[in-house]
């Protein structure tokens, strides 16, 4: 089968019924990325952005096009990777982003989170709080903190459409109507102590990201976390994918359309660390807190 594209070239990827040579494949998904980040700006000339990365396909296909943007736009890419102590897991994942450090050639911040607070992932874990969601919390804190005590002013991740969709769902059943109005590519900063959150992979499905990581090389881990579950509504949103092609990247266009909510939640600092929290305490603190 030839490109649907070029016409000229063989299809070595294929994504909602059309193929794609390598150069059109890339091409096109580079393009989409940049006008994403030129019409929300979620980075702009002057920027030092820190890129949260776990060795996955998103993390590292959203590093590669940042570092390929920077001299571009003129702003800064440095790559942040935090150890959580996951036996085996964590120690494939590290050196995944380490060969991608190398092979891209930017500077790696490492945080064990063992020398951090002196207890591992599974350490911390205390109560029936399911482990996924402490360790939203410690990543959560350690993206925000490290970077702003290093001069950054923004964090990327590698968060994409299918994502989006996902939170979307999972948000609106609960009730939880504040965060489905965050779900935009960036999240601006609203202290003094809190870094503005981009996510230039937006618009871009985890087939995407897969077959850009695939085709770019990138050395991506290949073991998945013991502690993820399985998401019954990633298999929801693929059947409805499979049955209305572009569904996702749809989805999330609406939901940049869609108004922020306003809350009255006024945001503090913790009593204990001094960062940005809704409450007396963080969530970090009380989850270290209940560890000791």
């Amino acid at each position: 089968m030839r490109c649907s594209i070029c016409k000229k070239n063989d299809a070595v990827i294929f994504i909602r019924r059309k193929g794609y040579c390598k150069e059109c494949f890339i091409r096109i998904y580079e393009r989409r990325v940049e006008r994403l980040v030129k019409r929300f700006k979620l980075v702009e000339k002057g920027d030092r952005v820190m890129v949260a990365v776990s060795g996955g396909k998103d993390s590292l296909s959203a590093a590669l096009i940042l570092n390929k943007l920077k001299d571009k736009i003129g702003f800064e890419v440095e790559l942040l990777f935090i150890d959580l102590g996951i036996p085996t897991f964590s120690n494939v994942s590290k050196k995944s982003v380490e060969k991608f450090a190398k092979m891209a050639g930017l500077e790696l911040h490492t945080i064990i989170l063992k020398d951090y607070v002196g207890k591992s992932l599974v350490e911390l874990k205390r109560g029936s709080r399911p482990m996924c969601a402490v360790c939203g919390i410690v990543k959560r804190y350690i993206m925000n903190k490290y970077p702003k005590e290093h001069g950054f002013n923004k964090v990327a991740t590698g968060h994409n459409a299918d994502d989006m969709v996902e939170f979307f769902f999972t948000n609106w059943l609960s009730g939880n109507f504040e965060w489905i109005s965050k779900l935009k590519p960036i999240i601006p900063s609203t202290h003094p102590k809190l870094l503005a959150k981009v996510r230039p992979l937006f618009e871009c499905t985890e087939e995407e990201n897969r077959a850009y990581a695939k085709l770019n090389e990138l050395p991506i881990v290949q073991a998945k976390c013991p502690f993820k579950p399985s998401h019954k509504w990633k298999k929801i949103v693929n059947e409805i994918e499979r049955k209305v092609p572009n569904f996702k990247l749809n989805f999330v266009k609406s939901l940049e359309r869609f108004p922020e909510i306003e809350y009255e939640s006024v945001l503090r600092e913790c009593k204990i660390c001094g960062e940005p929290s809704s409450s007396e305490v963080c969530s970090f603190c009380k989850v270290v807190g209940r560890a000791n």
